[in-house]
């Protein structure tokens, strides 16, 4: 799970005592810098400091809870007297957890809530709604597909696939057809683009932030993904489809059987 660290030094280094084999941490230390890291990178949850830039304030994370509403947010914070009212706006705001440096941020503590806040994040929402069509897979397998599905950007190919589930790739492709599914390439597609809705649906992303952020090298191959699975551009998706709506019409295509004509991303 990537996490972002956008707190003191002193609070991110108790965030990486906390570390398990589960959390990997990229760090900002400037708002700017929290923007342009959700924006680029696969991010599964944020842990943020009020105070990040040495002054409490609530306007930076009430942004980006509005700009990124999908992206789980933890606040995690030193208690001080000009940090109350600024804890009590988030709050009103939607943001409901908060860890106060010094009271409840043992490192189990820290392990538990990262656990508990990053299982609502977009790729663990779209693995437990599509977690039946993985039902038949041996557990390396479905283990390799949950992985791709949270770093789609480190994996182009059936190969890849693969070589993540530590077989080879005929035995991959026999399991997809034992399945009654069809080719990974089309499976990873769909799952792929699915994923691709979700976060278009956040007003902080545009087109080309959600092709970068899921491993396409050009919006081309991108936007052609979206028109063979939802029939329409990704401008277009993401003013026209309810995140059921967009499930419905990958679950469909998925369990089709379709293979379809994908093209390559190398």
């Amino acid at each position: 799970m990537l996490v972002l660290s956008a707190v003191s030094q002193a609070l991110d280094d108790r965030l990486q005592r906390a570390e398990s084999h589960r959390f990997v941490f990229r760090r900002a230390t400037t708002w700017t810098g929290v923007v342009e890291t959700i924006r680029r990178d696969p991010l599964e949850l944020a842990v943020l400091d009020p105070a990040l830039d040495g002054t409490p304030r609530a306007q930076e994370i009430e942004r980006l809870h509005v700009l990124f509403p999908s992206l789980p947010l933890v606040v995690y914070t030193s208690l001080t007297p000009t940090l109350v009212p600024v804890l009590l706006k988030l709050g009103r705001a939607g943001v409901r957890t908060v860890l106060l440096a010094g009271h409840d941020d043992h490192p189990a503590r820290l392990r538990e809530v990262l656990a508990e806040e990053g299982a609502e994040s977009l790729p663990n929402r779209l693995l437990d709604e599509l977690g039946d069509v993985l039902r038949e897979f041996p557990g390396e397998l479905r283990w390799a597909v949950e992985t791709i599905v949270r770093d789609p950007a480190g994996y182009h190919t059936v190969q890849d696939l693969a070589d993540r589930a530590r077989m080879d790739r005929r035995t991959c492709l026999r399991w997809f057809a034992k399945a009654q599914l069809p080719p990974p390439s089309v499976v990873l597609m769909v799952l792929r683009v699915a994923y691709a809705h979700r976060l278009l649906l956040d007003p902080g992303y545009t087109v080309e932030d959600v092709a970068t952020k899921l491993g396409y090298p050009k919006p081309r191959p991108f936007a052609s993904h979206i028109k063979d699975v939802f029939g329409m551009t990704p401008a277009e998706l993401r003013v026209s489809l309810t995140a059921e709506e967009a499930l419905r019409i990958a679950r469909k295509r998925i369990l089709s059987g379709d293979q379809g004509q994908i093209e390559k991303i190398s």
